[in-house]
Parts: C-alpha cells; sequence; structure tokens
C-alpha cells in the first residue's frame, strides 16, 4: 500500500497542469473502479458478512462488569476540589 502512495505522490507532483491533474484523477478513478469491480465480482466478504452472529444473551452473559477504581489506592493523586489550584 505505501509503494502506490509513494508512486501516486509523485506522480502529482509531476502535473504541471489543468490537464494533467484530470488525466491523473481520471486514472485513479479508474483504478479504484477496477480495484472495486474485481473484489465485488470475487465475492470477497464484507465487513457485515465476516462478524459472527451471537445472541444477545450470550453477549450478556460474556459481559463482565466494570471493576471500581479505588480512589485511595497507593499512587493516585488525592483529588482536588473544583476552583483550588
Amino acid at each position: 500500500m505505501s509503494w502506490s502512495l509513494t508512486t501516486l505522490l509523485a506522480a502529482w507532483s509531476s502535473v504541471t497542469s489543468p490537464a494533467d491533474a484530470v488525466a491523473m484523477a481520471t486514472a485513479v478513478l479508474a483504478a479504484l473502479a477496477i480495484v472495486l469491480a474485481a473484489r465485488l465480482l470475487t465475492g470477497a466478504p464484507t465487513a457485515a458478512q465476516r462478524a459472527i452472529p451471537v445472541p444477545a444473551r450470550a453477549r450478556s452473559r460474556r459481559a463482565q462488569p466494570t471493576r471500581a477504581m479505588d480512589p485511595d489506592a497507593a499512587g493516585r493523586p488525592r483529588p482536588r476540589a473544583p476552583g483550588q489550584r
């Protein structure tokens, strides 16, 4: 991915006229269309298709209660009153 970004930035720096900018934008959009079409045709799963459905009850059983923080624990600064410095 980084090599394509580097190539794109190098090509963009060589743009000297509005016609070059339009040609560059057209090339980028064409490449994007090809990549998206290939992804759709190969049947690559989307994020929603990759997710494993889990019933809400199972999720609630797995959820753990948040631990209460001890404000008087060693190493914790004491809370200051509002307006005090």
